[in-house]
């Protein structure tokens, strides 16, 4: 019961902060953002990403060295207007966090600025241009009284369950524990007994010996852990050593009278205990026949009889009954876990499918490529990346209308598939025009030639575009290889195949460009 119940908790947590997080990460992921990066563009993306998570208390967006440029809102918790001029978040660890990771992060607990005047949740994204600059920060701030919510639904009426941070700090409790957030849990003995646990072990937490309550700890990537706590039982040992031997005295007071009683009552009670012996040795589950010991009975016990002869069938009776209903429902119930199981497949599938182009989504792609990542790194082999885009595709779809800018995403995937599907491990729509695929193993020349027959394969579908220097959709492709060892980093690879699709595009489109990871980190040493 404590697992299932940490385990619902880990659920529910891993749940809520993931979509929260996704969501900062998108905003910062959007090429408009990341192509002009101000308070005219970030203003609706924040209002909006607050309008469809109402968890959200404040969005805000950052210069490089932490000052707010934009928020919403834009007043206080007690309405007055501008409290973000002049603010700075770059002593926030969700700040400092997400400028270390490179990525969104969520953190723990902190005090408020202003907003809300209590323990809150950050979450911080940095935001890059597409030659990899950094140009500030978006990110949310949480309010840890869903999650409180939350814990109380999980826990019952008399278990508890604990949420801390990764500083072991008490994000949310249930109300059982009476404890304050934002404190530290070791101040707490019960749950600093749970905290010395082992992961997933069930132990005795509370250190009162009159006292039992049974814990359980479990934790979560970013380092956040979950408590859960069974009931508490009292054991006064002195009552119990005093209600054993009063029950040993009413046992051999009964039996005392049980042994002079025994006498007077053994003529008396001959038929019954000769219907009793027989009734013992009868097992109506499996005989609707009465043995002859019943059978045999006194005039005085044949109502008895009787009565159970009739019992017996109608037992028999329901026994079929319920066998036939039992083989139904077991029926039912392994037919309607096969649907579910497909259903299930298809839900996961579809999450990580574009539905447009059918490829692998942006969500997709980051699960494969960490887990070819992954095994190109045990395999200390090379891994090569290729990024593709279409030429001019803004154009296409402002001169054509977006159904036919849909009809031509669908055919050059089609394309790509055809040309990298053999050879490529993972293929994936990344963005709007975009695509990227990864090879494993790979060779300089292979991933070159690739690369050039993907772009053939594009041009060779002479798709009309009067926006093209040539007239037809063109692809544009870099490519990138690297030795997956200890000190390779995945995005180190996909940034150098990045700038090589950029270098594609500045000579001229409707080409092939190679950059390599010394060359990429050759230009970041100068910049």
């Amino acid at each position: 019961m404590l697992g299932n119940m940490a385990d619902g908790a880990e659920l529910a947590l891993r749940g809520y902060l993931a979509q929260h997080r996704d969501a900062v990460a998108t905003i910062a992921a959007i090429p408009t953002t990341r192509a002009q990066f101000d308070a005219s563009t970030l203003q609706p993306r924040l209002r909006l990403l607050r309008q469809m998570y109402p968890d959200i208390l404040t969005t805000f967006a950052t210069a490089p060295d932490g000052a707010v440029l934009v928020a919403a809102p834009e007043h206080d918790a007690a309405g007055r207007d501008y409290y973000w001029l002049g603010v700075n978040l770059a002593d926030r660890e969700y700040f400092r966090a997400a400028l270390r990771n490179r990525a969104a992060t969520v953190t723990g607990l902190f005090r408020s600025h202003g907003y809300g005047q209590g323990m809150q949740i950050g979450i911080a994204a940095p935001v890059y241009d597409p030659l990899g600059r950094l140009l500030g920060v978006v990110g949310a701030v949480l309010d840890p009284d869903r999650l409180q919510v939350d814990l109380e639904q999980l826990a019952g009426r008399h278990d508890a369950l604990a949420l801390l941070d990764a500083s072991g700090h008490i994000v949310a409790t249930s109300v059982a524990l009476g404890l304050q957030r934002g404190g530290a849990a070791r101040a707490n003995p019960t749950l600093r007994h749970a905290l010395a646990l082992p992961v997933d072990h069930v132990a005795d937490v509370d250190p009162d010996p009159l006292w039992e309550r049974r814990g359980l700890r479990e934790t979560l990537p970013n380092g956040w852990q979950v408590v859960a706590l069974g009931p508490r039982r009292f054991f006064a040992h002195a009552w119990l050593l005093a209600l054993g031997l009063l029950g040993l005295l009413l046992v051999l007071v009964l039996l005392a009278l049980q042994l002079t009683m025994r006498g007077a009552t053994r003529r008396l009670l001959a038929p019954v205990n000769t219907l009793a012996d027989a009734l013992a040795q009868f097992d109506p589950s499996t005989s609707a026949e009465l043995p002859p010991g019943l059978r045999a009975a006194p005039r005085e016990l044949r109502p008895v009889v009787d009565a159970l002869g009739a019992h017996t069938a109608l037992i028999q009776v329901l026994l079929a009954q319920r066998e036939a209903t039992l083989v139904e429902r077991e029926h039912e119930i392994e037919q309607r876990t096969r649907e579910l199981r497909r259903a299930v497949n298809a839900l996961g599938e579809s999450a990580r499918t574009d539905a447009l182009t059918g490829l692998t989504n942006y969500r997709g792609w980051r699960e494969l490529a960490d887990a070819l990542w992954a095994e190109a790194r045990q395999q200390r082999g090379e891994i090569a990346a290729i990024a593709c885009d279409i030429d001019h595709f803004k154009t296409y779809n402002d001169t054509y209308g977006h159904g036919a800018g849909d009809a031509c995403l669908r055919r050059v995937a089609a394309a790509l598939q055809a040309s990298l599907r053999r050879e490529a491990r993972v293929l994936a729509r990344s963005g709007g025009e975009e695509f990227i695929a990864l090879i494993l193993p790979a060779q300089r020349r292979q991933a070159q030639e690739l690369a050039e027959a993907a772009r053939a394969a594009v041009a060779a579908l002479a798709i009309p575009h009067s926006g093209s220097t040539r007239g037809h959709v063109t692809l544009s492709l870099g490519f990138s290889i690297m030795l997956a060892g200890p000190d390779a980093r995945l995005d180190t690879l996909l940034r150098a195949a990045d700038l090589a699709l950029y270098r594609a595009k500045r000579n001229g489109r409707d080409q092939v460009a190679e950059l390599s990871v010394s060359a990429l980190q050759k230009l970041r040493h100068e910049e």
